[in-house]
């Protein structure tokens, strides 16, 4: 009787054993599938440039040249972004705290990105010839900038984040919000009054520049819906849309005839700001006349991204309803 229970037991104690090495075993391997899932899977990304590159499903420490704005929208901070990310933005410049400024974009300090120790470095078609070097320090990708709008660089660049999901309530969040700011205007904007938009200076020496639908006109126009004049139509009809249409001062009447003006200078030009200001063709315009030209902040209105668009609307309204 006595053998019989102590070969029990020892039965008893084997099987625990055996169970507790299969928990371990399984606790292992459910371990290791976590980590392959959420830190180091990758897939491959085909980029604006025709490459296939492996990249992180889930980047951790992101370096950017451009798309700050985008990340910053779905609350991803890259640990590094290029200087005008940084200095001209204003649109996100509360959300700038612990990214390092690695200089200019098509130039950066390439010690400094490597010792951020990126997971993923996303660029633009405009560094084709950095990104080989860049791969050296991490997976280097380019995304598309030229001829998408500013909804498709946000959306390319939230899934590369994982943010998918984020971005498109983001985006319906927004378009809330621009169909109750449409409402609001309703009530101080006349139905059919026109809008135009003036830049003064930024590329060159005395430029002179009207806008459509693209880049400074896009809340005014897509957003919120108001008309531009149709001389300003037919042209921007043409392709003069990307970056707005060049016009001498002399052509000013004809282009800037809205009821209502938005106005950008650049400080590149004083000079030239302050002589179209105080000729007889900006101030017989309508809507110098009429008190109603608005004078935005470049920074804001220049800047190409959901985040200044959704900036701009706020904007708006604390300038019309004056």
């Amino acid at each position: 009787m006595l053998q019989l229970r102590m070969k029990q037991n020892r039965l008893a104690l084997i099987g625990m054993l055996v169970f507790i090495l299969l928990l371990l075993s399984a606790c292992g391997n459910n371990g290791n599938k976590e980590v392959d899932t959420n830190e180091s899977a990758t897939y491959t990304f085909t980029d604006a440039l025709g490459r296939k590159v492996d990249i992180p499903t889930h980047p951790k420490r992101i370096i950017t040249t451009q798309y700050l704005p985008e990340m910053a929208a779905v609350g991803v901070k890259p640990v590094g972004a290029a200087t005008h990310l940084l200095t001209g933005y204003a649109a996100t410049k509360d959300q700038l705290e612990g990214i390092e400024d690695i200089g200019v974009a098509n130039a950066p300090d390439v010690e400094k990105m490597l010792a951020l120790k990126p997971d993923l470095i996303i660029a633009t078609e405009y560094n084709k010839d950095q990104v080989e070097q860049w791969t050296k320090i991490a997976p280097t990708i380019a995304v598309q900038w030229e001829g998408h709008d500013a909804f498709v660089h946000f959306k390319e660049v939230a899934a590369l984040v994982g943010m998918k999901d984020k971005a498109d309530e983001w985006i319906q969040a927004y378009e809330k919000k621009a169909e109750d700011t449409r409402a609001k205007l309703a009530t101080f904007v006349k139905p059919g009054e026109t809008f135009g938009v003036v830049v003064i200076g930024g590329y060159d020496m005395k430029q002179l520049r009207i806008y459509g639908n693209s880049n400074v006109g896009y809340t005014l126009y897509d957003a919120l819906k108001f008309p531009m004049t149709d001389l300003v139509s037919a042209e921007m009809s043409k392709g003069n849309n990307e970056q707005g249409l060049n016009i001498s001062l002399e052509k000013l009447p004809d282009y800037a005839s809205a009821d209502r003006l938005f106005l950008v200078t650049f400080d590149n030009d004083p000079d030239f700001v302050d002589e179209v200001n105080k000729s007889s063709l900006w101030k017989n315009l309508p809507a110098v006349k009429a008190g109603k030209v608005y004078a935005v902040n470049s920074d804001l209105w220049f800047s190409y991204d959901v985040m200044s668009f959704n900036a701009q609307l706020d904007d708006v309204v604390q300038l019309l309803n004056k």
